[in-house]
């Protein structure tokens, strides 16, 4: 019994079990300045090479934009594989996936379920603050020692690289003596430049489009031809060129800014590949225990780490209070508050097989396996029950204690062995 106490500490720990599903996806992140075109040639490239491998029956494609909201530097592919029987277990396609995109070395990419995204990766660890500028730079720390320890995949930041854009600086002064305002200027250089809805167009089969309005793309391909828009002054009466009452200037903007608990967030997220996350999150904590924080920031495990804590505490609490609940019930069954200790006794020792097996099959201590235990804790006191109450039962008939405890267990092994397969099967 011992022995099987110290198994569990071997077992690893996970929120849930690893299963094949069937399906994966894939996901990658270019730099925000890439072009649409240049997403879908970075796709297809990497579409050729999910293909290269065995199993995949097929892929799907999106650029940009999904359920959740997208860029045009990111995209994702899912990927459907073949029948079970004919290939590898996805968990093992998926690893040898993730060495082939390596080469991909300008672009963030990750191997995830189909049902995971950026938010609910397995691997979450928060670090807030107020300076987004110091949040970066704990980010990519953080990050670094992510990436040294051991099964420890795809290690990412919601930090996106700033975005190149054009302002346009407005001289109030010389915008308001020609009669403009600043709400003039955005409006008509947005509606210019990024077009206005003027109309609908229906097609012969009923669907409608919108018909946008914008200056021709020759006028705004560089940054210089917006000082050339032309602006309305004095109630429309005249035309401004906008170079008149402003410059244009190039420069980077944050594209995001994520925040938990009304602090300001920068999130290094993860999954774990050939070790229990458990053991990985652990691992995480001790190689970040010596990361210097400022005053005011600071760093906290989130995601399915947080999920499987949580989740474990109440399945101890039910153990606990199963534990209690049945001692008591005992009790009045049997009139007596010696006997049901005899009973209880045997569920530590049903632990043995438990931690057994999952060592065997390579199995975690998870969410399925603890509902497991607390199946087996009531199997076990139902078989006692039957021994014990048949043991009574021969006691009272005048029969010494042992071979009344040797009659019990030979009457009592058919009910036992049929009870224990119907709840097996």
């Amino acid at each position: 019994m011992l022995s099987s106490f110290l198994l569990f500490g071997n077992l690893g720990s996970a929120f849930m079990p690893e299963s094949d599903e069937g399906d994966f996806r894939v996901e990658f992140k270019a730099t925000p300045d890439v072009s649409l075109e240049r997403s879908e040639q970075i796709a297809r490239e990497m579409v050729a090479e999910i293909h290269r491998g065995k199993g995949i029956a097929y892929t799907y494609t999106t650029i940009g934009g999904d359920e959740r909201g997208g860029a045009l530097n990111q995209g994702s592919i899912y990927v459907k594989l073949g029948d079970r029987d004919k290939r590898q277990h996805s968990l093992v396609l998926q690893a040898d996936l993730r060495s082939r995109l390596k080469r991909f070395q300008n672009l963030r990419t990750a191997v995830v379920a189909s049902d995971t995204h950026e938010d609910s990766k397995p691997i979450q660890v928060s670090v807030r603050g107020f300076d987004l500028d110091q949040l970066r730079s704990l980010g990519m720390r953080l990050m670094e020692r992510v990436r040294k320890v051991d099964g420890a995949v795809d290690i990412d930041t919601t930090e996106e690289d700033r975005r190149p854009e054009v302002r346009v600086v407005v001289n109030r002064k010389q915008a308001g003596d020609l009669g403009l305002d600043l709400g003039t200027v955005a409006s008509t250089v947005r509606g210019l430049v990024a077009g206005e809805v003027v109309s609908q167009f229906e097609d012969p089969d009923g669907d409608s489009y919108d018909v946008r309005l914008r200056v021709d793309p020759a006028q705004r391909f560089r940054s210089a031809d917006l000082l050339q828009l032309d602006l309305p002054g004095h109630g429309g009466q005249s035309l401004i060129p906008l170079s008149q009452v402003a410059s244009v200037v190039d420069a980077r903007a944050t594209s995001s800014i994520r925040r938990r608990d009304l602090m300001r967030e920068v999130r290094v997220n993860g999954s774990p590949q050939g070790r229990s996350l458990g053991d990985v999150v652990n691992d995480i904590k001790a190689q970040t225990a010596d990361l210097n924080l400022p005053a005011g920031y600071s760093i906290s495990y989130t995601g399915e780490a947080e999920d499987m804590r949580e989740s474990f505490g109440y399945v101890g609490d039910a153990l606990i209070l199963a534990v209690v609940l049945i001692y008591a019930i005992l009790a009045s069954q049997f009139r007596s508050f010696l006997q049901p200790f005899a009973i209880m006794l045997s569920l530590p020792l049903s632990l043995i097989g438990v931690a057994a097996l999952l060592y065997v099959a390579h199995d975690t201590l998870n969410m399925m396996s603890m509902i497991g235990v607390i199946l087996l804790m009531g199997l076990v006191t139902k078989n006692a029950i039957l021994l014990v109450d048949f043991a009574n039962v021969q006691r009272r008939d005048g029969i010494p204690r042992r071979e009344a405890i040797i009659e019990a267990a030979r009457v009592r092994l058919r009910p036992i062995i049929m009870t224990t397969l119907a709840m097996i099967f």
